[in-house]
């Protein structure tokens, strides 16, 4: 059950609603932004951030598995049944799902240097090594790769801390289990 108010659609400013727009499915909005949307403004700057990260140099394909990724380490089970049924949609099978998941390979170099950087902003904080940053380079990721990475991780990660303390909870189907 939601922990916080599931605001109501007419108490919201103009300019929240036109924001929402874009998320809305069949002529409904979803309660959890109605419940991220005790504050406008951070709501508002999340779905500019997903604005943005849509024009970003990253494939939907990278950006789900930065999402899954991070949603895992997170142990958010509302954006991990998201992400999982959004990832299937981008073209990453089940195993590799899974995969990115527990820390396994993609086969995809250029996926697998994102999600190995990704993996260490949590692991060790601080600076990336030198090593990991050449490693990625020479993957093929460029500078705006990189800063469009952490725009993913920013994104992803505002979702999964306000739902745990929302307590939200999807109506698609849990994520599988993994050991």
């Amino acid at each position: 059950m939601a922990r916080l108010e599931t605001r109501a659609e007419s108490s919201l400013s103009a300019e929240c609603i036109a924001a929402l727009e874009p998320t809305r499915l069949n002529g409904k909005l979803a309660d959890v932004y109605l419940q991220f949307a005790n504050s406008e403004p951070a709501i508002m700057a999340y779905l500019q951030m997903e604005a943005s990260l849509r024009q970003s140099s990253l494939s939907e394909y990278e950006i789900e598995a930065i999402k899954l990724l991070v949603s895992e380490i997170n142990q958010c089970d509302y954006c991990l049944a998201v992400h999982s049924m959004k990832s299937s949609k981008a073209g990453i099978d089940k195993a590799t799902q899974i995969a990115i998941r527990t820390g396994g390979k993609t086969m995809n170099a250029r996926v697998d240097a994102l999600l190995e950087i990704v993996r260490s902003f949590f692991k060790k904080p601080g600076p990336i090594s030198d090593q990991q940053l050449q490693q990625a380079r020479s993957c093929g990721l460029t500078d705006r790769d990189l800063v469009d990475t952490t725009m993913a991780v920013s994104t992803i990660f505002f979702t999964n801390i306000t739902n745990h303390i929302n307590n939200s909870e999807s109506t698609l189907p849990a994520a599988p289990p993994v050991e």
